[in-house]
């Protein structure tokens, strides 16, 4: 075979195969595989998630006002208290005696202008016994009134038994017990009216000895208010006002409910009267505080009232506990080039596991919906300012754009459909050529 011949069929085999390939490659159309997301129904919840740091709301330092020696001291470190709770006392005598003093002082002074508390106090009383004693009085005319009114009942009631027996054996002796009856009945009435008579009268008496008491603690109260305007009795009430409230300073008090954190001083030992004064005891409030930071992008969703749910690192997943936002605050700070906003929230379960300075994570439910149409926001596509999404239909090869209303963004990259759906369709996600 001659080398024109070989290069020959070399040539046709060459444009065979080239002819194959642009045939296969012409006669191929396009195939466009999909990726789909069901539109579902559901409950969407808006999170905004975000870490902290738990701090108790008051740490108080407690310290007397007035100096002296220290005669008991009612707690140590760690103990739980009470707003109202007995901290420590200092030695009081010398304070009690001053306010005695000063009671004597002051009742000298009422007593030299006129009126005393004594006289008012004593017409106060007087006061109330005459009520006590209208009181009574009622209870006992009601009942004896009520007393009577039975009597009048039984009478009559025997006097229409004892008419009906005449009137069916009319004799002699019955005559006789008919007029004892009526006798008695009479008798009964005339009592009743008695007792009426007389008890109206006793409550008159009763009311008038109220009016009279009632004038004499006005008197009274108006001769004590006139004495109060007494300069020396001003005076004197003022030295003793004093006095009272310096023993009452000699008691330290918890002013809420709290832990005690410190205790520095111990019985026997004297407390100055500086100005700088060490510190006797600390109390930690019990309401604890969460301090955290959210970014400007999700402040705008955060709003007072709103619930968390919060979990420590210290703890497992599974101890969640409930917070509620209680401040804002309306200045940003800047982290890094970053702009945040302080938030505080509540801490509304106790637990003597968590303490302050723990580490948290707060995720705010800052909106939540039930049962509505939810797709991947992925799955949204703008056409002129409108949103879209493509639906495959059942034969899985062609789509339908649907024009749709969205609402409220969830987790996870889900969205609110409030409109263009009912629920079940395919969206598509993703598409493939190939």
């Amino acid at each position: 075979m001659s080398k024109i011949k070989k290069y020959s069929i070399w040539i046709i085999i060459l444009a065979a195969v080239v002819g194959s390939i642009f045939w296969y490659v012409k006669s191929k159309k396009p195939v466009t595989t999909y990726t789909t997301a069901e539109a579902t129904k559901g409950n969407l919840a808006q999170t905004v998630s975000v870490t902290g740091d738990l701090v108790a709301k008051d740490e108080i330092t407690l310290n007397f006002e007035l100096g002296g020696r220290v005669s008991r001291v009612f707690v140590k470190e760690s103990d739980q208290v009470a707003a109202g709770d007995k901290i420590a006392t200092l030695t009081d005598a010398t304070l009690q005696k001053q306010v005695d003093q000063a009671k004597a002082g002051l009742d000298q002074a009422i007593a030299t202008s006129g009126s005393n508390s004594d006289t008012l106090r004593e017409a106060k009383v007087s006061l109330d016994n005459a009520e006590d004693s209208l009181d009574q009085t009622k209870k006992l005319n009601d009942e004896t009134v009520a007393s009577a009114e039975q009597t009048v009942e039984n009478a009559q009631k025997a006097y229409d038994d004892t008419l009906d027996f005449y009137n069916s054996n009319v004799s002699k002796q019955n005559k006789i017990t008919l007029t004892n009856a009526e006798n008695a009945l009479a008798s009964a009435k005339q009592a009743l009216k008695t007792s009426k008579e007389q008890t109206d009268l006793s409550e008159i008496s009763a009311d008038n000895a109220v009016s009279s008491a009632k004038a004499r603690v006005k008197t009274v109260e108006s001769d004590f208010a006139r004495n109060a305007r007494n300069a020396q009795v001003a005076a004197a009430q003022a030295v003793y006002d004093m006095a009272v409230l310096n023993l009452n300073r000699a008691t330290l008090i918890s002013p809420v409910n709290g832990i005690i954190t410190e205790v520095n001083n111990k019985p026997g030992e004297i407390l100055g009267t500086g100005v700088i004064k060490e510190t006797f005891s600390r109390v930690m409030s019990l309401d604890m505080i969460i301090q955290s930071q959210v970014p400007e992008s999700d402040i705008v969703k955060v709003k007072l009232g709103q619930h968390a749910s919060v979990t420590f690192d210290a703890l497992t997943p599974e101890d969640i506990f409930d917070a509620e936002i209680i401040e804002i605050n309306p200045a940003s700070t800047n982290v890094q080039g970053v702009v945040y906003y302080n938030i505080k929230l509540k801490l509304n379960t106790l637990d003597i596991r968590v303490k302050p300075g723990m580490s948290l994570n707060v995720d705010i439910r800052t909106a939540e919906k039930n049962e509505v149409i939810m797709i991947p926001s992925r799955a949204i596509k703008i056409e002129e300012n409108k949103k879209y999404v493509e639906i495959l239909k059942v034969d899985g090869i062609t789509t339908e754009k649907v024009f749709i209303e969205t609402g409220l963004e969830g987790d996870d990259g889900m969205i609110e459909a409030k409109s263009g759906l009912k629920g079940g369709e395919k969206v598509v996600t993703f598409q493939v050529m190939k």
